[in-house]
């Protein structure tokens, strides 16, 4: 198939693992002394006139704002979804014996491969020539057998590169499932307890992206804090990018060749950085505008179609 590269002027991309960032946020609070630290089972929330309360195995705490992303609020089961997908892979980071790898160069999204499960792409991030992660991701309703991901991984790692088993040592593997849907989330669970993350919406559906989002949001509500202002109604999305959204679930959902050359399109003709910043929900209309127009126009009027009982009523 066909590629295409290009070098980031306006952004930069890191890779930021899960357990360094956790621990780097707990090394630092714990030298915070106004900090405390409890383990124990999240039961529920609520909250009385000015204070809010949380529920649990030992005991109940008060404050005068709650920000939780481990309970869904009041009312998720009975939100209405049209489409609910997942984002599902497992990554292998290897170790190889010869160098393998470009370090400069990040494969975003192979599609050189089955599309039998749905929208399916291989991703490529290395660190060094001999070491990189490798993932295996799907877009579709259901997860698969562990040893298909791995299947795969370990024929793409031999036909891309050249690599057999016993040239490579698997030093650490990621397995996750992110959903992707056009659910509405409410901001909050109750009287000043907000949700936050997955909780709240806070993953984009088209993409899955939740940690840049969650600390846009971060910064507004620490802001109206220190302020001693209301904290603002902080949606996830506008209205817009919903609409974005639903209209790439539904081709993801039940077009997955015409999503991928959608894809294809995107990238070949269009810039990488205006892409991300498209994706980060940053650009103006004009320039959605102008990336739309490089893209096949039929299938997102079939998707508006096939969703205007939501998209003419709010999103």
């Amino acid at each position: 198939g066909s590629t295409f590269r290009e070098s980031l002027s306006e952004y930069h991309y890191h890779c930021v693992r899960s357990l360094d960032y956790s621990s780097n946020i707990i090394k630092r609070a714990r030298l915070n002394s106004n900090i405390s630290f409890l383990e124990a089972d999240i039961i529920d929330f609520s909250s009385n006139g000015d204070t809010s309360k949380v529920h649990t195995s030992a005991g109940e705490y008060h404050g005068n704002w709650i920000f939780q992303s481990v309970l869904p609020p009041p009312g998720y089961h009975r939100a209405k979804v049209d489409i609910s997908l997942l984002q599902h892979f497992i990554g292998w980071e290897i170790e190889t014996e010869k160098q393998s790898f470009d370090p400069d160069t990040a494969t975003l999204m192979d599609f050189n491969t089955s599309q039998k499960n749905g929208v399916t792409f291989f991703y490529v991030l290395p660190f060094t020539k001999t070491k990189a992660l490798i993932e295996y991701t799907l877009f579709s309703e259901k997860l698969l057998e562990t040893h298909i991901y791995e299947d795969a991984l370990s024929d793409y790692i031999k036909d891309r590169y050249g690599l057999l088993k016993e040239n490579y040592t698997i030093t650490r593997v990621e397995k996750g499932a992110i959903p992707m849907e056009d659910r509405k989330y409410p901001q909050w669970y109750c009287n000043r307890v907000m949700n936050t993350g997955m909780a709240g919406g806070y993953t984009k559906p088209s993409t899955g992206y939740t940690f840049s989002r969650l600390h846009d949001m971060s910064k507004k509500i620490v802001t109206a804090l220190e302020k001693g202002v209301k904290i603002p109604d902080i949606k996830a999305s506008g209205y817009r990018f919903r609409v974005y959204d639903m209209m790439l679930l539904y081709l993801l959902k039940n077009e997955t060749d015409i999503s991928i050359q959608i894809f294809r399109d995107l990238f070949k003709k269009n810039k990488f950085d205006r892409i991300l910043q498209f994706l980060d929900e940053e650009t103006k209309f004009v320039q959605e505008l102008r990336i739309f127009s490089t893209l096949p126009y039929m299938p997102f009027f079939r998707s508006i179609y096939k969703m205007k009982h939501r998209i003419f009523t709010g999103a």
